[in-house]
């Protein structure tokens, strides 16, 4: 066996064994509870990007523009185990998963959280790599 037959055995052990969807839990300071989130594939993001993009001007002047807020309450809402924003609770008091996020997390909880989301799948803040 040749150091690339290693090599590919394993890189698919590895690739078999991966956890496709991994899971953290992200402790919530201020609410004092962990919320576990679970990574999201790269056409959930692409779907939730457009979702929240809009176009301002017109002509060579137009531009595509993320709305952030909407962008972060989306991806936590997919990728949120617990706490399940569409519970019948959140939805009787805010209307829709999407204002209940909104309504009870903090810009700064939202940030948080939506950024350690997308860590988890897979895109790393850092710029360097």
């Amino acid at each position: 066996m040749t150091i690339t037959d290693n090599r590919q055995i394993s890189v698919l052990q590895a690739l078999l064994s991966a956890d496709s969807k991994p899971k953290r839990d992200i402790p919530m300071k201020r609410l004092g509870v962990d919320f576990q989130i679970q990574a999201l594939d790269g056409k959930t993001i692409h779907k939730i990007q457009e979702q929240c993009t809009h176009y301002t001007g017109k002509g060579a002047k137009r531009e595509k523009v993320l709305d952030e807020e909407q962008f972060g309450a989306l991806v936590i809402q997919r990728a949120c185990l617990i706490p399940d924003w569409s519970a019948r609770e959140l939805i009787d008091k805010y209307g829709s998963p999407t204002e209940a996020i909104l309504g009870v997390l903090l810009a700064g909880e939202i940030a948080k959280l939506s950024s350690e989301i997308l860590e988890i799948s897979g895109f790393d803040s850092d710029e360097d790599e």
